[in-house]
């Protein structure tokens, strides 16, 4: 180990100590589901992970008739829709990848779905807010709330998500309405939305309240699917493969490396299903002989951001830290 990484070594744990009551008390415990050895370019419903603190709403489960989306604060028009009104308003689709602030170094904690609902801009138009709002507030049927800024919110591919991968949204995702916005951590992508309050100033929501990340943008992700930590690999070569992702900023280059990361290999990127989507990465390595190998993956963005291996627990604003797997090569 080099003076440079002792002395990153014993800074990290430090400031690891300083936060650990902290971390208790704010600590994300999302499902994840197994998806195999080859990660599918859209995640299915029963394989994407849930995250949320406290289940599905009561009111939701037991009479969902009653559900309604009310628009309102500084606006020169508040807004009130059933489901069934909103159903019946134009909708666009975007594939687009969401990633839990509490997701791990490699974790499971991240999905890819084909999104349909109405731009949340369209919604905000007909409000019309006042010259000095921006901020745009959430809360859940489930009383969950946080809030983005109003430019966020007019992104053009904000969306009030209504289906997911062609069907109405499960309970577990949101049903019937969550947000889905581009470049942000899961914990902005707030379900069973009841409300959407215009002001002023940043609201302190859920999470924020303990000590997690107020902007929550997402950061470069990169995950080694194949082979797994412990594998054992009977033959001298094999194809690696995983996913990256850099939220809307899109994956510039993934490298792998299976030498204690001396040097690094381009991996191939297949097409991404859109600029808000991950990528899948493949590469082929080849080993001289048998013996334990370690394998590291990273990435970087369209804008030249690079993977950090920084702070590796996810608290308080995602972890960058890089992947890597040992195995073992008869």
């Amino acid at each position: 180990m080099t003076r440079l990484k002792f002395l990153r070594f014993l800074i990290y744990s430090f400031l690891g100590f300083l936060l650990s009551p902290v971390k208790s008390l704010a600590q994300m415990a999302p499902r994840v589901f197994d998806a195999g050895r080859v990660t599918s370019q859209i995640t299915s419903v029963s394989k994407f992970y849930v995250e949320d603190y406290s289940g599905p709403p009561a009111s939701l489960k037991e009479n969902p008739e009653t559900w309604s989306l009310r628009l309102h604060g500084m606006v020169k028009r508040e807004l009130v829709f059933t489901y069934p009104q909103l159903l019946k308003r134009p909708t666009i689709k975007m594939f687009a990848t969401i990633n839990c602030i509490g997701n791990p170094v490699g974790g499971g904690a991240i999905g890819n779905a084909l999104w349909e609902g109405v731009p949340l801009a369209s919604l905000l138009d007909e409000a019309d807010p006042e010259f000095f709002a921006d901020v745009a507030a959430f809360k859940g049927a489930d009383d969950y709330h946080d809030s983005i800024p109003l430019r966020q919110a007019r992104h053009s591919s904000a969306l009030l998500a209504l289906k997911m991968n062609g069907r109405p949204l499960a309970l577990d995702h949101g049903f019937p309405l969550r947000l889905v916005v581009p470049g942000l951590y899961g914990i902005k992508q707030m379900k069973w939305i009841r409300e959407i309050e215009i002001g002023r100033d940043d609201r302190e929501g859920y999470w924020q309240k303990r000590g997690w990340s107020k902007k929550a943008r997402v950061k470069i992700f990169s995950r080694i699917d194949h082979p797994r930590d412990g594998d054992w690999i009977f033959q001298r070569s094999l194809l690696a493969q995983g996913v990256a992702f850099a939220g809307d900023r899109g994956v510039q280059y993934v490298q792998v490396s299976s030498d204690g990361e001396k040097t690094w290999a381009l991996a191939k990127l297949e097409p991404p299903l859109s600029d808000y989507s991950w990528v899948r990465w493949s590469v082929p390595i080849s080993f001289n002989k048998p013996g334990r190998y370690q394998l590291s993956v990273r990435a970087a963005d369209q804008y030249g951001g690079v993977q950090r291996d920084d702070l590796r627990d996810p608290f308080p604003s995602g972890t960058s830290g890089v992947h890597r797997v040992n195995i073992s090569v008869a």
